[in-house]
């Protein structure tokens, strides 16, 4: 069967294809994909589940002069395999390769880079537009997953399409699932009779709903929805993770992300990481505030499985709440939440916060509601790539009034931070990394946390422990800036935000007259410690966030109000879109590991060949 696939090498060559041999074809292409994810992981089961979709899309319609916009890329990879990426699709979501979702720097086959769902409907109504407008022809068609009907860009998009005279193509691919099973109405609705009554009274031609696995029907369908003169969907049902039996028995996400992998003896076996990751972690500290605190409240836009919510969600049924690809809906509804007098947990990625930012600032900020947004994924993502680096939220988010941002060093400060956090009179940020926990170094654990750092990491690893976050009444609230080390008459202060303060740790082994300052608030700043670090008359300020903007901006804007001048650098993301690669070798290359803040002080201090 890989034959079949080795002799394509564009859609042009899918077209000359004889109508037998496209089984042939979709089964290679499903070998590829599970092979390529196996090697280098991957989004493995909604590419599973398009196949057909894809190649029936590429018989019927000529890239580029039409356009495919998948929403989002996840369903794509197949897309990527007949447009001439086979033979790099090795390289794919690793640095200088293959991206993770779709790009037009890649290839002129992808009509736009996306990595957030909801956009393809909006997007693909302006390029069409536009392209009339210009005097181009060709046809533009959406492809989106039914996990983004629960998000309300797409509806505004199909709300302007279907009262559009333009022939807009909408392929809905409908395999029951986000990155869990969806959730809501209306992916409900659309295995119902009522899915034609529900596009129709939108103003659009309704076809199906079709099988997404039957390459004739698939076919039919789409070349009648491209002899339309007005807008269209086609309503093809598939299902995720086909063809993979794993990802098939996968109840809770048909093998939406399941590499690397191998077969041994006919049996899938994983590589998993032993340690548990900040996200753990923090759903163990939530879950010993629910268990407290009947007020506590959890919400998710469909990150359960991301942000290890599944045991709360089986745990807490009617307190943690996923209420799909919806980051608006999900804090406006926190905020209401918190208005009846409920403590809301926003559990959401650093990323898809920024889809929100209008919500945080006018329905939490501005009444200054008492919301906790729990900011997972802050920082380099690593495979991810630029749509799911979490660079911006502490510069986005430093400029609100009233809203506190706090960021852990080690897991054992994310209990006092959330339960200051739940205790606040307004709104709270808790930024962490993606990764797994750092060992408690012995600077953090003189600081007293010791007390509970061991139930802290057996409750991470799977245990329930009740005294995981239980605290001294003298440790609440949490205090701002700590000193991890502090030296009398020091002639450099690093100062860090989250985990970089180990780097920083590390760093000054061998300067035994440098400061270590854990900033632990991008903000409100703890002005006092940060003008002590200043007094050295040498700091170099470190975050995993971009610089513009950042925790080194807010220094700077302190030392510049007070009247200081010591020689400040500023460490952290550049000015630019940070591509998909290997997170831990970026550190490196951006200086954030315990080398680079050395080689910073060291060149602040003009020492550079120490």
């Amino acid at each position: 069967m890989a034959d079949v696939l080795s002799g394509v090498a564009s859609p042009a060559d899918v077209r000359a294809l004889p109508e037998d041999a496209l089984p042939g074809l979709c089964e290679a292409l499903r070998e590829a994909i599970i092979t390529t994810c196996g090697r280098v992981g991957g989004h493995l089961g909604a590419s599973l589940g398009a196949v057909e979709l894809v190649v029936a899309l590429h018989r019927v319609f000529h890239t580029p002069q039409d356009a495919l916009l998948f929403d989002v890329g996840h369903q794509a990879y197949a897309h990527k395999l007949l447009t001439g990426r086979r033979d790099r699709m090795h390289t794919l979501r690793q640095a200088d390769g293959i991206a993770p979702f779709l790009d037009p720097r890649e290839s002129h086959h992808d009509a736009l880079a996306a990595g957030h769902a909801c956009t393809a409907i909006s997007a693909a109504l302006g390029l069409l537009s536009g392209r009339r407008q210009l005097g181009h022809s060709g046809h533009v068609v959406a492809v989106v997953g039914d996990g983004a009907l629960t998000g309300g860009l797409s509806f505004e998009g199909l709300n302007n399409a279907g009262g559009s005279p333009l022939p807009l193509v909408v392929v809905l691919n409908d395999n029951q699932m986000s990155i869990s099973a969806n959730v809501g109405a209306i992916p409900a609705l659309l295995r119902t009779r009522n899915a034609r009554a529900f596009f129709e009274s939108l103003g659009f031609t309704y076809l199906g709903p079709v099988d997404g696995h039957d390459l004739g029907a698939l076919t039919r369908a789409l070349r009648e929805a491209k002899a339309s003169s007005r807008p269209v969907v086609v309503h093809a049902l598939t299902k995720k993770g086909r063809g993979f039996p794993p990802a098939e028995a996968d109840e809770q996400t048909r093998g939406h992300a399941m590499g690397p992998y191998e077969w041994r003896d006919g049996k899938l076996v994983r590589s998993r990481g032993g340690r548990p990751t900040y996200s753990e972690a923090f759903a163990q500290v939530l879950g010993d505030a629910l268990e407290r605190d009947p007020r506590v409240v959890a919400v998710t836009p469909a990150m359960l499985e991301g942000s290890a919510l599944t045991g709360l969600k089986a745990r807490f049924p009617d307190r943690v709440h996923d209420v799909g690809i919806a980051e608006q809906h999900a804090v406006t509804f926190c905020a209401g939440l918190a208005a009846a007098g409920a403590k809301p947990v926003c559990v959401i990625y650093s990323t898809f916060l920024q889809r929100a930012y209008d919500q945080v600032v006018h329905d939490v900020c501005l009444p200054g509601l008492p919301v906790v947004f729990a900011v997972d994924r802050a920082g380099l993502v690593g495979a991810d790539g630029a749509t799911h680096q979490g660079a911006y939220d502490v510069s986005f988010l430093r400029p609100l009034p009233g809203l506190t941002q706090w960021a852990p060093v080690v897991g054992e400060d994310l209990g006092p931070m959330l339960a200051t956090a739940l205790q606040a009179s307004g709104p709270s940020v808790l930024r962490f990394p993606r990764g797994t926990l750092p060992d408690l170094p012995p600077e953090l654990a003189q600081d007293g946390t010791e007390a509970s750092a061991h139930d802290a990491r057996a409750g991470a690893e799977g245990g329930k422990s009740s005294t995981a976050s239980r605290l001294t009444p003298a440790a609440l609230p949490m205090p701002g800036a700590r000193w991890l080390k502090r030296v009398p008459g020091s002639r450099l202060t690093l100062v860090t935000l989250g985990p970089l303060g180990l780097s920083a740790l590390e760093a000054v082994r061998s300067e035994p007259d440098w400061s270590v300052l854990d900033a632990r608030r991008a903000w409100p700043l703890d002005e006092a410690a940060l003008l002590e670090a200043a007094a050295g008359g040498h700091v170099v300020v470190a975050e995993e966030g971009t610089v513009r903007g950042g925790l080194g901006s807010a220094v700077l804007e302190l030392y510049a109000a007070s009247g200081v001048s010591p020689r400040v650098t500023l460490l952290g993301m550049p000015d630019v879109f940070l591509p998909h690669g290997d997170a831990r070798v970026q550190r490196t290359q951006l200086g954030l590991d315990a080398a680079g803040l050395l080689r910073a002080g060291r060149a602040l201090l003009g020492e550079e060949n120490r």
